[in-house]
């Protein structure tokens, strides 16, 4: 049903009958009146639209109503229909942007209780309009198959379903990118002006496309009255400085110089947009011209500028690393950490603080303890500067100025800009947190006609020329809509596209041998000649992490420092975030870093740069930027540290795409895993078991690598499988020999890598053994084990002949005393004894 109604008066006709009835029925009317509301509903088939005003003055229908209601909402005739009908999914409505609602939402949703009993007038009003046809419910399709009482045939197995494909494609295809022509001149005012208009145009554009509902988001966020900071800054950076930006970062991009028809349509959601339609309006990024990216996440920027400002150094190079903040942001952990580290390592970074007076709805006087921003930054010794933002002539000079010294020195430097923001937090904001004269008078202090008066008194342009320049801007903009209009949308396979970045195939590809023969070398040993055959393999690998020089606490990187040096094994302040967050920047900016994190609990302490930024950012950005990152980790219990340092952390991260993430058994697996976790382009959790630092493996020799996503059969065995990782198979391997003892034969599966995980090895397991045991030092709920029997029950249910059983720990935080703490480590004796019992039915 695509049009309940043949003609736009028919529609009309039915609603205002609808809502004369509602109206004359008391106890609906005093739900209704009970506040002031003003709801807007647009139908875009018909092109016309109702406005229900009701409130404490009385109440009125109107129709094509030039009016500025509440709440908008955009829908069609038919889902109207379906919301009178009470058929339709409200909140999957929404996301589907089969209705788009503009407004205060929330004060329109906290009337749909007093709508309720208008609901049972629709299908009055159709009956009697003569429209019952509409109320006819479709005939059933197809008949239902009828079981029969009695059955004497044997179910065959069912076909196994078809297991979601793990979205690595090694032979993905490369972006096709294009910079824009170098420019051949230095810029010059005119320039500053053009840029500065065009960004107040194209977001004019989205303010006005918001609103009408063609832009597929509700949040969207403007830097009109800002212009002058983009400008005055980018301007002054060739195409090799990087710049990581904010959720309000449009100008900043547009200033930087990236494509404007390509960033329209990736704010339509388009395919050919600058992230094919993966990253949106708040991660913009167009790599061709040094825009690592806009970032959703507030303060995470600070983080990822000071990895690309190493990686520069690191390199040699006398490019900058810029990072754009607003005043809200330096309130974050992450700023604090960030410049703490900017300073420590002398690193080129220009922190560029937008100070537009609000931290989302709230006023710096009131988020922020000393409103002096620059002040706050001059506190790391950091050499800070407070400019007007609305002069954008003297931000350019003055800023020229301060990179050019940044240039010659290499050291940071940082910028306050006090500037305004004439829109709201994001577009459809009510800010009833100021007032309408105090956005008159800043907007008196408009930058772009600051800067357009001052070309006219130096004679720099006429308004002639300025008039020719505002015609081509906008036709520029036009043509940018257009080029987003006309671009198809994603197709449905590209979902799966862009989430990791092509491996080397030899990395993931063939089997994890049984067993492994060579001289005897502690798993410790093995991670240390791992880092460093791979640092002397490749320059761009590099270790950082808290004491690693010294060989970090558990003494696994000794010795690197004195053969690789102080470049290469980086001693790092205690920030858990700057370490994983300035890794992921200098990862996108062309190095291979290893992340030391003292203990697997701390990495609570650096969710944001794991989750939402390794993890997210080759996505986001439309597969431009790579990850090629390794976080190394100690994890487990065994040693007496109690709850904060002896948690099977790898649980929390298992199933995030994006990630990979390894845990080794033995000296032999950690070798391997890690030489190709390092080689990966990808970030690769790597979980080290503190129990096992002293165990011993033989090494087949110095140059091996064992493929990522690949279980290993580490016993062969025909009565039941167990599969565990990391300390566990130590205990499934002295659980066999006391099965073997009473004369039963296990099979173990070492899972290695958690995420991907090997399902085909699993289900080869079980189909010749027939049940299957999980065992894991983790708590139960939420566990590894949990997701192994899905899988094995999902897509292999048939082969078992009991069912699986977990041995995992107790749902408590582990112990201090000795006693307790072991009882939650699994017990050799105990598999076994829950083995057998399995085995013998």
């Amino acid at each position: 049903m695509d049009h309940p109604f043949n003609t736009k008066d028919e529609l009309q006709a039915v609603l205002n009958t609808l809502w004369e009835r509602i109206f004359s029925t008391p106890t609906i009317l005093c739900d209704l009146t009970s506040t002031n509301l003003a709801v807007q509903f647009r139908f875009t088939d018909f092109h016309t639209s109702m406005t229900i005003q009701a409130g404490k003055d009385g109440h009125q229908i109107l129709w094509d109503a030039e009016v500025t209601p509440d709440v908008l909402m955009i829908l069609s005739s038919e889902t109207s229909h379906r919301f009178w009908m009470e058929k339709l999914n409200i909140p999957l409505a929404l996301a589907s942007r089969k209705i788009v609602a503009k407004g205060s939402v929330q004060k329109a949703l906290k009337l749909l209780p007093a709508l309720k009993p208008a609901f049972a007038l629709y299908p009055e009003v159709l009956k009697d309009m003569g429209y019952g046809h509409l109320l006819a419910r479709p005939a059933p399709t197809g008949k239902r198959r009828k079981r029969p009482l009695f059955s004497f045939r044997k179910p065959s197995p069912p076909p196994e379903p078809p297991r979601h494909p793990f979205p690595m494609d090694h032979e993905e295809t490369k972006r096709k990118l294009t910079a824009p022509p170098a420019h051949t001149e230095p810029p010059g005012l005119v320039d500053l002006y053009v840029t500065m208009c065009t960004i107040r145009a194209f977001e004019d554009h989205l303010s006005e496309a918001y609103h009408q509902g063609s832009i597929p988001t509700e949040a969207i966020h403007l830097s009109v009255g800002q212009e002058a900071v983009a400008a005055g800054v980018c301007l002054n950076l060739r195409p090799t400085d990087l710049i990581n930006t904010t959720h309000r970062g449009h100008g900043h991009i547009i200033a930087k110089g990236a494509d404007l028809n390509r960033m329209m349509a990736e704010l339509y959601g388009k395919q050919q947009g600058l992230c094919e339609g993966k990253g949106g309006s708040m991660h913009v990024t167009d790599t061709c011209v040094g825009v690592m990216g806009a970032n959703g996440i507030v303060g995470a920027g600070y983080l990822l500028a000071m990895g690309a400002a190493h990686a520069l150094k690191y390199q040699g190079k006398d490019d900058i690393s810029v990072v754009f903040a607003g005043d809200g942001s330096v309130n974050q952990g992450m700023f604090h950490e960030a410049l703490n580290m900017i300073q420590v390592f002398d690193l080129p970074v220009l922190i560029v603080i937008e100070n537009n007076l609000y931290g989302e709805f709230t006023h710096v006087e009131r988020h922020s303890a000393d409103p002096e921003i620059h002040r706050r930054i001059a506190a790391y010794h950091i050499e800070s500067f407070c400019l007007d933002g609305n002069d954008a002539e003297h931000i350019f000079t003055a800023v020229g100025e301060i990179i050019g010294q940044m240039r010659r020195d290499g050291r940071p430097r940082a910028v306050e800009l006090k500037t305004y923001r004439w829109h709201g937090h994001m577009e459809g904001d009510p800010e009833h947190y100021r007032t309408s004269q105090e956005k008159l008078t800043h907007m008196q202090d408009d930058p772009v006609r600051r800067l357009r008066k001052s070309l006219l008194e130096q004679g720099l342009a006429t308004e002639r020329k300025l008039s020719t320049l505002s015609r081509d801007i906008e036709a520029r903009i036009d043509k940018a809509v257009q080029f987003a209009k006309q671009s198809p949308a994603p197709e449905p396979k590209e979902l799966l596209t862009r989430v990791y970045a092509p491996d080397d195939p030899s990395l993931h590809e063939g089997a994890i041998p049984m067993e492994s023969a060579g001289t005897d070398f502690s798993c410790s040993q093995a991670i240390n000649q791992a880092i460093a055959e791979e640092m002397n393999r490749d320059e761009h690998v590099f270790l950082w992490g808290e004491d690693v020089s010294l060989g970090g606490y558990f003494n696994v990187t000794d010795g690197l420092f004195d053969t690789m040096g102080r470049d290469r094994i980086i001693d790092t302040p205690i920030s858990e975030n700057a370490i994983v967050g300035g890794a992921v920047g200098a990862a996108m900016a062309g190095l291979r870093p290893v992340c030391e994190i003292l203990f697997a609990d701390f990495l609570t302490c650096c969710m944001d740069p794991i989750v939402n930024q390794a993890a997210k950012l080759r996505y986001m950005t439309g597969g431009q930027a790579s990850l090629p990152l390794t976080i190394r980790t100690p994890v487990g219990s065994g040693i007496g540290m109690a709850a904060q340092h002896s948690q099977s952390m790898e649980r929390y991260f298992h199933g995030t795409p994006g990630l990979i993430v390894v845990a080794p058994s033995d000296a032999y697996t950690a070798k391997g895993l890690l030489k190709s976790a390092i080689r990966s382009n990808n970030p690769v959790l790597f979980f080290e078991h503190k129990l096992l630092y002293a165990a011993t493996a033989p090494l087949p020799g110095p140059e091996y690598t064992l493929p990522l996503g690949k279980a290993r059969i580490v016993r062969k065995g025909k009565d039941a499988t167990l599969v565990s990782h990391l300390l566990g198979i130590s205990v499934c391997r002295d659980a066999a020999r006391i099965l073997e003892a009473r004369g039963f034969d296990v099979e173990i599966i070492d899972l290695c890598t958690l995420y991907p995980m090997d399902t085909g090895t699993l289900l080869g397991s079980v189909a010749a053994t027939g049940r299957l045991i999980t065992v894991e030092e983790g708590p139960m709920t939420g566990g590894i084990g949990a997701e192994v029997i899905s899988r094995v029950c999902t897509a292999g249910f048939h082969h078992l002949k009991a069912r699986p059983v977990r041995i995992a720990a107790p749902e408590c935080p582990i112990p201090y005393a000795k006693n307790l703490e072991h009882s939650m480590i699994p017990d050799p004796s105990r598999v076994a004894d829950v083995a057998e019992a399995l085995i013998l039915g």
